[in-house]
């Protein structure tokens, strides 16, 4: 009998190797005989075992009777698919229950038919919103190649992303910082824009405690190189990247400079005196970049918007006002002439934490 807390715990094992799969997706695994746990895994890292593999391998001898549940199916190749289905009839494991399947293009073994032809039993679509959920990046950059589009901003309760002078430090509390950096480890990229440099000199890496760090590629879009050279998304390391994506008018000079720091350089067309989204989503494709999330600034979220890339939203509701009818809000740009016209979000949820909501919809 199917029991819901093994394809959760399936899940809640696939989520920790957020940041260390792109651009595969969080798969875990779970072996359950006589309603008890008796080996568990998830994949680990991109290239890395896969979790059915190493669940099965993990317990020897006879599983007669034993059921396998996967959040999703295996994606691998069909090499090691092959592998499991080998491993999964040897082993007498009675019945898989799978979250959903794998959409990637191109050709493989069909793992539920393969199952059939062995007389293995298999039910498929166990918690499948959460497990959709949990790999939406991954189905979206399977079919398109491009980077599914998180953008996320923290404002007050009177809609401000800063005071009219420009200070934001700090809009949420604690525990929404807390959620901004589970937002980072999952991704592969963060982006912001010149402005939001200049004005907060952001890190933009991934500061959680407990858990093993995978900082994103940080992103910064800057058409002629106009910030800082001192601006911390400028350090980097081993573990810590950084893309400047500008014009293709990027005075020489000014890209010696930047190059001498040791971040990385892309440089795309001027489209009506500006970068055009779709060619960053290209780019960023590209490079492998599967997710990437947008954390401002009101310029950049703009052009995201205008340009129908983004894909989810995350606002962080703060219980405070600052007013000033020149007080920055979230999203700039030209903006619409009537409401009817308004972007309007679906699937639309929220959670509290501290004294702040969240409130999450979906493009």
């Amino acid at each position: 009998m199917m029991n819901l807390e093994f394809m959760k715990r399936a899940i809640n094992l696939a989520n920790q190797g957020s940041g260390f799969v792109n651009p595969d997706p969080l798969s875990g695994a779970v072996l359950v005989k006589d309603n008890k746990i008796i080996s568990e895994g998830f994949y680990e890292m991109f290239g890395g075992e896969p979790a059915e593999l190493a669940v099965l391998r993990k317990v020897e001898g006879d599983l007669t009777g034993s059921e396998l549940y996967l959040n999703i199916e295996p994606f691998h190749g069909e090499k090691k698919t092959q592998e499991c289905l080998d491993l999964i009839e040897a082993k007498g494991i009675a019945k898989v229950w799978i979250g959903i399947r794998d959409n990637q293009p191109g050709t493989k073994i069909d793992f539920l038919k393969e199952l059939e032809n062995r007389n293995i039993s298999y039910e498929l679509g166990i918690l499948q919103e959460e497990c959709e959920e949990q790999n939406e990046i991954y189905s979206y950059y399977s079919r398109t190649k491009e980077p599914y589009v998180v953008v996320k901003w923290a404002m007050t309760l009177d809609g401000k992303l800063a005071t009219k002078t420009g200070d934001s430090k700090w809009i949420s509390s604690e525990g929404s910082l807390h959620f901004v950096h589970q937002l980072r480890q999952r991704v592969a990229a963060i982006l912001v824009g010149e402005n939001t440099v200049r004005q907060d000199n952001p890190m933009l890496t991934t500061r959680l405690e407990g858990v093993t760090i995978s900082n994103p590629l940080r992103v910064v879009v800057t058409k002629y190189g106009d910030i800082p050279l001192d601006s911390k998304v400028l350090q980097v390391d081993e573990n810590v990247k950084t893309l400047i994506i500008a014009s293709e008018f990027l005075p020489k000079e000014r890209e010696s400079e930047l190059l001498q720091l040791g971040v990385q350089i892309a440089k795309l067309p001027e489209r009506n005196g500006r970068i055009d989204f779709h060619d960053i989503m290209k780019l960023l494709g590209s490079r492998n970049i599967d997710s990437l999330y947008i954390e401002g600034g009101s310029a950049i979220l703009a052009s995201a918007f205008e340009s129908n890339c983004v894909h989810k939203v995350y606002t962080a509701i703060a219980p405070k006002i600052v007013g000033g009818k020149t007080a920055y809000t979230p999203v700039s740009g030209n903006g619409i002439e009537y409401m009817r016209d308004a972007i309007v979000l679906k699937r639309v949820s929220h959670e509290i934490i501290g004294p702040d909501v969240i409130v999450k919809g979906y493009l």
